[in-house]
């Protein structure tokens, strides 16, 4: 008789992309794409359904060097939060916003906005959402917490390695610039950071129903 084989436990992150309704994303496998106006480029984590001429809502992470203009994106609200360390300006015909690491700023996608910035490239999370179709909520986290998805969830781990548990997630670990899309689940979800310095980014995206847009 053979002898019997001990278990091996699978690797969650194979598990995790296995459930159609949580995948795992590492941002820096990503191919680059360029912005809408040529000005910069950018790595899409996540989309969601086409509305009409563009999707409902999408998360990325630009990459910006020097001074630039942002893309114009009519009828979407924004929300930009940096990654690095360092002061943005930002500038449009609505007057100046100072974004920071860790402090997520929100303008009009309708706005002509100009950006200065350190001599060094400086990573944002970059998060729209189409008027009347979705909106979302950023927040970021640099303790230990409990987060029930909204209908839509991301967590993107800004800094330092974050875990993340729950009924069915057992032993995943992000790592800088890793996150997780989270689809129509509701079981609660807790978040410790492994170490001093460590930050996650929560972004909660709802559609917008008929009663709502009215």
């Amino acid at each position: 008789m053979n002898a019997r084989q001990p278990a091996v436990s699978p690797d969650p992150m194979h598990a995790i992309d296995a459930i159609a309704a949580v995948r795992f994303i590492d941002s820096t496998r990503l191919a680059c794409e360029p912005w809408a106006n040529g000005g910069g480029v950018t790595r899409t984590l996540a989309r969601g359904p086409d509305q009409g001429a563009g999707a409902a809502w999408r998360v990325s992470i630009a990459t910006l060097e020097g001074a630039a203009k942002f893309s114009q994106f009519p009828g979407y609200d924004r929300t930009l939060l940096p990654i690095d360390d360092g002061l943005i300006d930002l500038r449009s015909q609505d007057g100046q916003l100072l974004a920071r690491a860790g402090q997520p700023v929100q303008f009009s996608g309708d706005l002509h906005v100009w950006v200065n910035l350190p001599a060094r490239p400086v990573n944002v999370l970059n998060v729209m959402c189409k008027r009347g179709a979705a909106r979302a909520r950023v927040s970021v986290a640099s303790h230990s917490m409990h987060v029930t998805p909204a209908a839509t969830h991301l967590l993107v781990s800004l800094a330092g390695q974050w875990h993340v548990e729950s009924t069915l997630l057992r032993g995943v670990t992000l790592a800088p610039l890793h996150a997780l899309w989270i689809s129509a689940r509701a079981e609660e979800l807790a978040l410790r950071p492994s170490g001093p310095g460590a930050q996650l980014a929560s972004i909660a995206i709802e559609t917008v129903t008929g009663e709502a847009r009215r």
